[in-house]
């Protein structure tokens, strides 16, 4: 594998306990089977870690409905205990899990609050769990090393609130990011919902100085001497970050993509059935075919864009 790519970002599957409209498209129900592909994930991570992954990143759907999740965790710390484990969760369900996830090895969790109003927290996520989620991040802040806020700004819906949900992640001491409403599958004509990091940045009543963030990563922090964490803004759509890029994507049905926002992609979990030989071949094929030049989509091709509920955002 090119040198370059070291993080991996799986889905485990697609099915989520909320039901956000940015993330599913209208159409698409949660699926309630779970592929048996645990052992899958197991092969796939092993052949990754050999061609040089050293991240990965669970996600789904919401990937704390997966019932193997903590054993994966620890095959990934014995494969290699310097993997960094990661989660990205909307943290319903980490009231119950972040001890156990924690003990199992997890480094990192990414959780997702898009507002700090209980009816509007419906309003989004269409369920009403939004103490689950609260209690669920004071819970994860005790058991797991590293804990970050991640929200999607929606203008009309919460660009209100980005204020307040920084003080809310200064009083945890957790850094928060925001990111850009993305086009995603069957959602790409709510053009008047997007909002840039640029004009969320200056609304708000902070000096702001630029941070120290590792170039690969999405996230570009800013401090405040008013804060005591950073602020992080995901800018996909105002500002590519695509030339940096270091990961890879795998879906729950076993798809590798090279990409968020392209078609390429190859069935890893069949590949390997045909042997490591045959499977590295087609990884290091994906990976040499990577482009980090931004998005080609058009914004009329939604039929091509994904849904973040199976690719994992």
């Amino acid at each position: 594998m090119i040198n370059r790519i070291k993080y991996l970002r799986v889905s485990l599957l697609n099915s989520c306990n909320l039901n956000c409209f940015y993330c599913r498209p209208p159409q698409q129900e949660n699926d309630t089977y779970v592929h048996e592909n645990f052992d899958n994930f197991k092969n796939s991570i092993k052949l990754l870690h050999t061609l040089g992954i050293e991240k990965i990143r669970f996600t789904g759907g919401e990937p704390t409905l997966y019932k193997q999740l903590p054993e994966l965790i620890q095959f990934v710390k014995k494969t290699n205990p310097k993997i960094h484990t990661a989660l990205t969760s909307n943290a319903i369900l980490l009231k119950k899990k972040a001890k156990l996830l924690a003990d199992s090895g997890l480094d990192s969790v990414n959780i997702s609050i898009d507002t700090l109003d209980e009816t509007r927290f419906c309003s989004v996520t269409g369920r009403n769990k939004y103490n689950d989620m609260i209690d669920g991040i004071k819970e994860a802040i005790k058991h797991i090393p590293k804990v970050k806020l991640n929200t999607v700004l929606i203008r009309g819906t919460n660009d209100d609130e980005a204020d307040d949900l920084i003080q809310f992640a200064n009083k945890l001491k957790v850094d928060i990011r925001f990111i850009e409403f993305m086009p995603t599958k069957l959602n790409s004509q709510n053009s008047d919902q997007y909002i840039s990091g640029d004009e969320i940045k200056k609304s708000l009543p902070y000096t702001f100085t630029p941070a120290s963030s590792d170039p690969s990563t999405a996230a570009r922090y800013v401090s405040s001497p008013d804060l005591d964490i950073k602020v992080g803004f995901i800018n996909p759509v105002s500002h590519s970050f695509c030339a940096m890029c270091n990961r890879i994507r795998l879906t729950s049905d076993g798809r590798l993509y090279g990409c968020l926002f392209s078609g390429a992609s190859f069935n890893l979990f069949e590949s390997l059935q045909q042997g490591y030989d045959n499977a590295t071949r087609e990884v290091n094929q994906l990976v040499a075919n990577k482009t980090y030049t931004g998005c080609s989509r058009k914004s009329g091709d939604s039929a091509f864009f994904p849904s973040f509920v199976n690719m994992g955002g």
